[in-house]
């Protein structure tokens, strides 16, 4: 038997999706090592995101030398652990 999954579409469901995004954006933060593991910078996702808008040059820039393997871009988040409390970090 097969179950069905509806999800409806109102106010209250976006304004909340929207939110929890702009939430996550805000504690994320954006990266930017050598593959040796030198850090270079490391700035709020939100201005990361930003600088990709306004320059779009630099986001090029960046996925060429992500490409040939001299840089690595991580984007890290701390996350609450339910079960003590303590915080964690979430890298993707």
């Amino acid at each position: 038997m097969a179950t069905k999954t509806t999800f409806d579409f109102n106010n209250e469901n976006i304004t909340s999706g929207v939110q929890n995004i702009f939430k996550v954006i805000q504690e994320s933060k954006l990266t930017v090592s050598s593959n040796e593991g030198k850090q270079w910078l490391s700035i709020p996702l939100i201005f990361g995101l930003l600088i990709g808008i306004i320059f779009p040059f630099i986001a090029i820039i960046a996925v060429a030398l992500i490409l040939l393997r001299v840089i690595k871009v991580t984007v890290e988040r701390e996350i609450q652990d339910n079960i003590n409390g303590q915080k964690a970090l979430d890298s993707k």
